[in-house]
């Protein structure tokens, strides 16, 4: 009879564990971290990998052309992180996810205005014109770009550089 108690208790256990894991968000699966990835590749292969590069397109959203990341996610750029400093961090990430993956100019992007930052946590993270990149996640499709405009310092990134309202 202890035997039941004990199993039933470890299998409630066991469901309570399971449920309190985080899901994914639209932005776990659509930007996955360098770090993630780069950990996973390590992991399988016993030694550090580099990161395949991801090459910015554009996408057309209701706030115009912008430069997009995986899965044609638009990029976004907060206007007070002009010369490097940056402000995004700790809470702010939950909703906006930094780009640290390494990055080419694709066709409608200006290669000459990529760069990176390192970040107060040890990334890297991309940058255009200076300005460090992130997704939102808001944006779950292609073309999104329910962060434009949000609290007055979030805008799309667009390809010519120039940032903000």
């Amino acid at each position: 009879m202890k035997l039941r108690t004990k199993t039933g208790a470890l299998a409630a256990l066991l469901l309570l564990l399971a449920a309190c894991q985080p899901s994914a968000s639209p932005t776990d699966s659509a930007a996955p971290s360098a770090a993630e990835s780069g950990a996973a590749s390590e992991a399988a292969s016993g030694a550090p990998s580099e990161a395949a590069e991801l090459t910015l397109t554009t996408v057309e959203t209701a706030a115009g052309t912008s430069l997009a990341g995986r899965d044609g996610l638009t990029l976004y750029v907060q206007i007070e992180e002009e010369g490097g400093t940056i402000v995004c961090v700790d809470d702010c990430l939950t909703n906006w996810p930094p780009l640290i993956e390494p990055v080419a100019a694709g066709a409608d992007a200006d290669g000459s205005l990529l760069g990176t930052i390192e970040r107060p946590e040890g990334t890297t993270q991309a940058t255009y014109n200076g300005f460090p990149l992130y997704y939102f996640a808001g944006d779950t499709a292609e073309g999104d770009a329910n962060g434009e405009g949000l609290g007055g310092v979030w805008f799309i990134a667009n390809p010519g550089g120039e940032f903000g309202p």
